[in-house]
Formats: structure tokens, sequence, C-alpha cells
């Protein structure tokens, strides 16, 4: 699961950074979509539950465009299937990842007492990704705080910015070793919480790419990762958005 150089700086799929293109990063608002950037043709979008979609933006405020249709999206140049939804992944390898993640971000006090967000640490959202000829592997995403996750109370408040601290980690078969991990500083920023798509091959290189992504209110990020033989991380190109209109 090797990624050339070339494909790593030449992410036209998505990004359009070959071809000079703006960052059409898309997003949730309301009922609309945002696009970023100047777009007055169709633009060809993915969703990872409706596949490849053609939208013709109409005009947004400040400057941004609308495409009327849910997020989250992004450009892309070539036809993308519907990420099938994988299985469950079974509490105790979850319970597990949260053990990984507490090594990762650190624990501290807190009175929850579910273990996948024990020690201030929660468990965001795993995805497990098939290897050929190697055992799977497991990416996972997790965040310090348990902002926005239902209680007796309501929604979990962010008390701090220490809170939305977030990373991403690729885990073993068994989620008894953490293989790599990343931060993930979009989040961070954003105070969004992180969720992973099912693997797809973005660029049509052979390689499993996997999304990350969130968005909380009026601000949202995304990042792109693919992972190696060994199970390194390797990340592409980065988009934090505020002041989504």
């Amino acid at each position: 699961m090797r990624r050339s150089a070339p494909a790593l700086v030449c992410l036209a799929l998505l990004l359009g950074a070959c071809s000079g293109e703006p960052d059409l990063g898309v997003y949730t608002s309301g009922r609309n979509a945002v696009v970023r950037g100047a777009a007055s043709g169709p633009v060809q979008v993915w969703s990872p539950s409706a596949g490849t979609l053609s939208r013709v933006p109409t005009e947004g405020p400040r400057g941004s465009s609308l495409l009327g249709e849910a997020g989250p999206l992004w450009k892309t140049t070539r036809e993308l299937p519907v990420v099938e939804k994988g299985g469950p992944i079974p509490a105790p390898l979850v319970e597990r990842a949260g053990f990984r993640f507490r090594e990762i971000l650190g624990t501290r006090g807190t009175t929850e007492i579910d273990p996948v967000r024990s020690a201030g640490v929660s468990v965001r959202s795993v995805v497990k990704v098939r290897r050929e000829l190697a055992p799977p592997v497991y990416l996972a995403t997790a965040t310090a705080g348990a902002h926005g996750i239902p209680g007796p109370s309501g929604r979990s408040p962010v008390s701090s910015p220490a809170d939305c601290v977030a990373a991403i980690a690729v885990l073993d078969h068994d989620a008894e070793k953490t293989l790599s991990t990343l931060p993930l500083p979009g989040a961070a920023e954003t105070c969004a919480v992180p969720t992973l798509t099912a693997p797809v091959d973005l660029d049509g290189d052979g390689t499993l790419d996997i999304l990350a992504y969130g968005q909380s209110e009026s601000k949202g990020f995304r990042a792109w990762f693919a992972i190696a033989a060994d199970g390194t991380l390797k990340p592409g190109p980065t988009s934090v958005w505020t002041d989504i209109p």
C-alpha cells in the first residue's frame, strides 16, 4: 500500500492543486452545501453516501457558492462509487482503541464510567481496512473531550480548548498495538468531531484512501490519508474552514 511521490503531490482529484484550480472544499450549511472558491459552471463532486454528483452552484453569502445538496462533499474529476458501509466494530475492540488513545492523548480526571470515554478520551470513529496478504488494520479517531455526546443533561459541552484536541491512529488487527498516529489540527481548530469514511480509492492509483472530516456549527475540516504496508499513515493535504455561511 505504497503511494508514489507524484501521487502525494498531485492529488488533483479532490483538491485541483496540480491544475491550479481553487480548493473547492464543500461543507453543509443548513440545507445547502457551501463551495469555497469561484465556480459558475457545473461542479462534479463526490459524496461518500451518494457517489459522484454534478451540481451547478448558485450565489451564496460572502462570496461563496451553494450547491443545494447536503454534504460532506468533495470535488472530483472522475466517477467514484458510493462507499459501502462497513460492518459493526466489536465493542471490545473499540474499548481497546480507547486504551490506545489514552496513551496518545493522555488521561485526565472524569466521572465518565463508559470505558470508551473514560479517562477523558472519547473514541469517535473506527473503520476496518483490509489488506492483501496481511491481517487487517483499524483506523480510528478520538478526541480529548466528550463534547457533543448525548447524556442525561443533554449533549456534553466544550469546557476548554483542550477538549477539542484530536488524533488519528492506525491500530493492529486486535487494537492491541498502535502502528502509527498523527494529530488532527483541523479538528482541534474547529472543535469538530472527526469522522472517518470507509476506504475508497480516491485517485485511481490502486491504493485505498480514507477521509477524515467534521463540522461543528459554522466551522469544518477535512483531511485524507493513505496507509503504507507497515501501517504508517501517509497524510495528504488538509483544509480547514472557518465562518462557513
